[in-house]
């Protein structure tokens, strides 16, 4: 009987310091039976700083010259003639390659003697015709005196007409021929390859003696080298989807290399790819943006690996401050005459947060004021790595915490602070008195020592 009337006072002991401590609360939220002061939270202080800032656009890519030219066969023959080598410098119409141009130059002889025996039967056909026309008006002149049958009449007007179409059908024999003779020289021409471009021989696929074929469809025919124009290089990057709507032409660019990420190399944006695409195996979707370098540079050669950063936009003197320095609270945390000030100036009133259950964060930084942190709404711009630009909120001489991440985390209106010089300070006035207790200490061991010596 005892334990139940215990348990029963305890539970009704327990039951009425909640309901005293729930109807003592203040406006805070806090209630007045504590007696104990929350201990001071130490944080990092900064005021903001006016300074240039650029957003930049990150993209891995690779290094390929501006001018680059496959050479690749255009006949079927054997090489008969390389003078080039891997490396070798070349200019415009020097010889590259030479291949066997025996058959055609058979092909253009037979194409010639086709072209020579249709011209004459061009000429055959026109005096046909010239006969058949003239048979033809001499009976006509006969059958205005019935000098001749109406049958004969219509034999040499057929005559007449076939001859008209036999003429016809040499010249388009000759045309036809003709056009042969022409692709058949083409064809020849095409066993001399010469440079396209000033340039140096990048990559040498073939051989003297081999046989170098055509490309189809299933084919892509052989490849004998490859021409590049080293003079001027650009950067084939892949800049993520959800960066491309920034990056435009003409945009400054900085080109890191993998083989020297330190100094930077200057660039620009020439164009951003119109379609997105994935590379195989993966679901990231990447554009295509050429970025071209400025100048030349004996460090970038083609095929090396770089990162490019595109600067999108810029900020001349803007007020900025760390990026950890921005927290992120619910609106319900936050004073609501601040949310509402904050709201009057800039027009966000967001009554869809209100249907969701007031649960929209917004964006802060806790100023110090008289050692106490208050809380300050902001709008931001733009950021690179270390800080972001504040547009709306925040003074130019304000305190702030920046840090550490613990102490943010923990912050909240009204509460105390205690900046970190302040309690290395405090940490070195308590170490002072322990240093000087240990000199005294060693100039009393030392003295003792020094009297028993003279003893």
């Amino acid at each position: 009987m005892k334990t139940i009337v215990g348990i029963v006072l305890l539970t009704a002991m327990i039951g009425g310091l909640y309901a005293l401590n729930s109807a003592t609360k203040t406006e805070q939220g806090k209630s007045i039976l504590h007696v104990a002061e929350p201990l001071p939270v130490t944080v990092e202080v900064a005021t903001p700083q006016r300074r240039r800032i650029v957003r930049t656009v990150q993209a891995p890519g690779d290094v390929e010259p501006f001018h680059e030219v496959a050479i690749s066969a255009e006949v079927v023959a054997k090489i008969l003639e390389m003078p080039v080598k891997e490396g070798e410098s070349v200019s415009e119409g020097q010889l590259l390659c030479r291949l066997d141009d025996a058959d055609y130059r058979a092909r253009v002889a037979s194409a010639e003697a086709n072209v020579a025996k249709l011209k004459a039967l061009v000429i055959q056909a026109e005096a046909d015709l010239e006969k058949a026309d003239r048979d033809s008006k001499r009976q006509m002149r006969l059958s205005e005196n019935d000098a001749t049958s109406a049958l004969e009449l219509a034999d040499y007007h057929t005559i007449l007409v076939r001859s008209r179409a036999a003429l016809e059908v040499r010249r388009q024999e000759l045309i036809e021929t003709e056009a042969m003779l022409q692709s058949a020289r083409e064809d020849l021409e095409k066993t001399v390859i010469t440079a396209p471009i000033d340039g140096v021989i990048s990559q040498l696929f073939a051989k003297q003696g081999e046989v170098v074929i055509t490309g189809t469809m299933n084919n892509p025919g052989t490849r004998i080298m490859v021409v590049s124009d080293l003079s001027k290089m650009q950067v084939r990057s892949r800049v993520d989807e959800s960066d491309a709507a920034l990056v435009k032409p003409d945009q400054v660019a900085r080109i890191y290399l993998q083989s020297d990420s330190k100094e930077f190399i200057s660039g620009h944006v020439l164009r951003v790819g119109a379609k997105g695409t994935k590379a195989q195996g993966r679901d990231v979707v990447t554009f295509e943006t050429l970025v071209v370098v400025d100048r030349n540079d004996a460090r970038v050669k083609p095929g090396m690996t770089a990162s490019v950063d595109i600067e999108v936009d810029l900020r001349e003197d803007a007020i900025t401050i760390p990026v950890q320095a921005v927290v992120h609270r619910k609106r319900q945390e936050l004073p609501e005459d601040l949310v509402k000030t904050f709201e009057a100036e800039t027009g966000k009133t967001d009554r869809t947060t209100e249907r969701r259950g007031v649960a929209e964060y917004l964006k802060v930084v806790f100023c110090i004021e008289n050692d106490v942190a208050k809380p300050h709404l902001v709008e931001t711009g733009i950021g690179d790595a270390t800080g972001v630009e504040i547009t709306r909120g925040l003074s130019g001489d304000a305190r702030f915490a920046t840090g550490p991440y613990r102490s943010l985390d923990q912050l909240k209106d009204g509460a105390k602070i205690k900046t970190a010089t302040d309690a290395k300070k405090k940490d070195e006035v308590k170490e002072a008195p322990v240093e000087a207790q240990a000199e005294k200490t060693e100039e009393k061991q030392e003295g003792e020592a020094l009297a028993e010596n003279r003893g």
